[in-house]
């Protein structure tokens, strides 16, 4: 089984770090579940994928909660093509605001798979995130203006046993500056049910120099096999300010294909 391409709460752990750093960069960032990087798979035409997920994120002194995300996925009628919609419900509770509830970016994504072999997949996988109100980033939740990014993510099957996933994309960024984004993650098959998953994830502007690094690990167990539960936890690296430094965050997700 492939990460599938969806966007989920954990991409806070990025997000959040570089809003909150500074008001000249900023990032929206996708998830493969419960991993942020996307991969090249796709649905089969006609297939539909739905994730729902929580996430609870804590940066400095700062607390997030996704109750809930929702993340509808497509195949279209070519095994090539995909489409996907995500729109996360986010609670809050920030030093310098009162707790809120605010649905953060709405999100819309596709995925075109243009090259794959018995070893390779490689796709790119753009996405626009539209920009929320000014009073829900003030809180702490999305970014105002629209983002559209263009990533090239590929996958590499190692063994039975191994596989790699790399993703590399420019984002445009209508209310700050644009950014560079890169993610590498590799998943150990341990059986038919179990994946565990690791992944780096950053994003950098090169005009500022700023950037943001992030670790996380996780598992992709198949309750049946269309119907998984996703978990990871993540926790910075690399940041702006070491007073904005994400502590953890914690990633629970099902994932149900029919």
């Amino acid at each position: 089984m492939t990460l599938k391409r969806a966007t989920l709460p954990i991409r806070r752990c990025i997000t959040t770090l570089l809003v909150l750093s500074s008001t000249a960069l900023s990032t929206i960032a996708r998830a493969g579940p419960p991993l942020i990087i996307l991969d090249p798979g796709v649905l089969e035409p006609g297939q539909i994928e739905v994730i729902t997920a929580v996430s609870s994120s804590a940066i400095g002194e700062d607390q997030f909660y996704t109750v809930p995300l929702l993340d509808v996925s497509l195949g279209l009628i070519s095994d090539r093509l995909q489409i996907a919609i995500t729109y996360p419900h986010v609670h809050a509770d920030t030093k310098d605001n009162d707790s809120n509830w605010e649905f953060d970016n709405l999100e819309l994504g596709g995925t075109w798979r243009f090259w794959q072999n018995e070893k390779w997949q490689v796709a790119l996988a753009p996405i626009y995130a539209f920009g929320v109100t000014r009073r829900t980033a003030d809180q702490g939740i999305g970014t105002v203006g629209d983002v559209a990014t263009i990533p090239l993510v590929a996958e590499y099957q190692i063994s039975p046993g191994w596989r790699v996933n790399t993703s590399f994309g420019y984002e445009r960024v209508e209310s700050a500056d644009d950014l560079w984004s890169y993610n590498v993650a590799i998943a150990h098959i341990y059986n038919e049910r179990w994946e565990l998953l690791a992944e780096l994830a950053g994003a950098r502007n090169d005009d500022s120099g700023k950037d943001v690094l992030d670790v996380r690990a996780g598992f992709d167990y198949a309750l049946t096999p269309d119907f998984h539960l996703l978990v990871a936890v993540a926790t910075g690296l690399r940041e702006i300010d070491p007073t904005e430094k994400l502590d953890y965050e914690l990633f629970f997700g099902l994932q149900f294909s029919f």
